[in-house]
């Protein structure tokens, strides 16, 4: 095994004479491109970007009360197959922040059931959590994880996007027409051996109509972010308009703030000069669709949620506030925790507040926890130099939006989006256009290669 270096950055030139409707552009790499990868490889990463955006209701029952998403079930089939190919080769910066991970999570577990009478610590969740984060230790070989690669990648990526925004736009407008139970919650129609565990807020009212969850989805949050990363995906690479389009609309009939919250915070970066411009102008657009549509749509609902963060049983304060509070509270109730924190699985048996990433890895394990898992998770969404945005929306996931330290849903999609490449490749995505000859086509069909400069 040996590790892969930092390639150089290939400046592009910019496509001369086009214009708003039409786009010249480099054409795209041949299709042979990608023939490096094998056949077996392509398919782990297709049930896995199918895990991300269609199965999330599914998964295998271990006990009464857990089952092995899809998710964690594609995270392996990606390990295995990258080494049952040849393709996987030792990742040392993330073995490294594994090891730091593993070493702190232990620690906490040993020093809490050595000190604490409670006996709380958890050792299956303990073991969960170094399983989870254990392929963050391999990444693909230069010669398969390849820029063509990564494109093919975000081409379906996109592609399933497109189709689950399809699929809750249908399903919101729909309700008009009939309200059949199945229609925001199909989960009872699955056999329980196939069923996924948990309790979610999957049928969500807004006034008289219910937030769309994206039929597939287990709630709408989860389908407003992901609606909101692929459309920073989208815009990142193609930035083709009607994709864009499906997407952004699938954010307002979500009415959740998780997706216009990631977008949020991504679009300040790269922060420079133009930031003020960039959001100022995407300010004036979402008024003027708030204009036009706002009465339609509801849309006085989905900003009437900012006062929720005051709110004791709103899901905001849930997520953002009441974690926070606990940790402040808490952090200090022994000489240890600070520093180590109360032990694996500990958060819900002293406290209800919502499992939010930040607020757990701080109560579980302590500013030696915080320092190892951050470093970890962001040395894995930089590895491959995606586009800023992209990464930015990434870390906000699995830090804020959600109980994701130990859900499989966000660490696939950093694996699978950054993770598992090898360095710089996605910086590289686009060098091999630059010296073919440029074409034209529609706006609609549009490739990008100028995010290679806001990387």
């Amino acid at each position: 095994m040996k590790l892969t270096s930092h390639r150089p950055l290939v400046a592009l030139p910019r496509p001369q004479h086009a214009t708003s409707f039409e786009q010249t552009v480099p054409a795209e790499a041949p299709a042979s491109a990608t023939a490096a990868a094998p056949a077996a490889l392509k398919v782990a990463f297709m049930f896995a970007l199918v895990s991300l955006t269609l199965l999330e209701r599914f998964g295998v029952q271990v006990t009464a009360s857990y089952s092995l998403n899809p998710a964690l079930l594609a995270l392996y089939g990606l390990v295995l197959v990258m080494v049952a190919t040849r393709a996987a080769h030792l990742n040392g910066s993330g073995a490294l922040m594994y090891v730091g991970v593993m070493a702190v999570a232990a620690l906490s577990f040993i020093v809490n059931l050595s000190l604490d009478s409670r006996q709380y610590a958890s050792l299956s969740s303990l073991g969960l959590l170094l399983l989870l984060y254990a392929p963050f230790t391999v990444a693909l070989t230069p010669a398969v994880g390849t820029p063509a690669f990564w494109r093919w990648l975000m081409k379906w990526y996109i592609a399933f996007a497109v189709a689950l925004g399809v699929a809750g736009i249908v399903q919101f407008y729909a309700q008009f027409v009939f309200r059949a139970p199945w229609l925001f919650d199909f989960t009872p129609l699955i056999p329980a051996a196939l069923r996924s565990s948990g309790t979610y807020n999957t049928t969500n009212a807004v006034g008289s109509l219910i937030k769309s969850n994206g039929f597939f989805m287990k709630e709408a949050s989860g389908f407003s972010f992901y609606m909101a990363f692929a459309l920073l995906c989208e815009w990142s690479t193609r930035r083709r308009k009607l994709p864009m389009a499906v997407m952004a609309f699938g954010i307002v009939v979500s009415y959740s703030g998780s997706g216009l919250l990631a977008l949020g915070v991504a679009l300040l970066f790269p922060l420079g000069q133009r930031t003020l411009v960039r959001v100022s102008a995407c300010l004036v657009a979402g008024a003027l669709v708030v204009m036009l549509f706002g009465e339609s749509l509801n849309l006085s609902y989905t900003f009437g949620r900012i006062g929720e963060f005051e709110s004791t049983s709103s899901s905001a304060y849930c997520r953002f506030i009441a974690p926070g509070k606990l940790v402040a509270e808490q952090i200090d109730s022994d000489p240890w925790t600070v520093l180590v924190g109360h032990g694996p699985g500990t958060t819900q048996k002293l406290s209800t507040v919502c499992e939010t990433t930040y607020g757990k890895v701080l109560f579980e394990y302590g500013l030696f926890g915080a320092i190892a898992f951050t470093a970890l998770i962001v040395a894995a969404v930089n590895r491959s130099a995606a586009p800023v945005r992209v990464r930015v929306a990434l870390v906000v996931q699995w830090f804020l939006l959600g109980g994701f330290l130990l859900g499989p849903e966000a660490v696939l999609a950093i694996y699978v989006i950054a993770g598992i490449w090898p360095a710089g490749v996605c910086r590289d995505a686009f060098a091999p256009l630059a010296a073919a000859p440029p074409r034209r086509r529609g706006a609609f069909e549009r490739v990008d290669p100028e995010w290679m400069k806001t990387s």
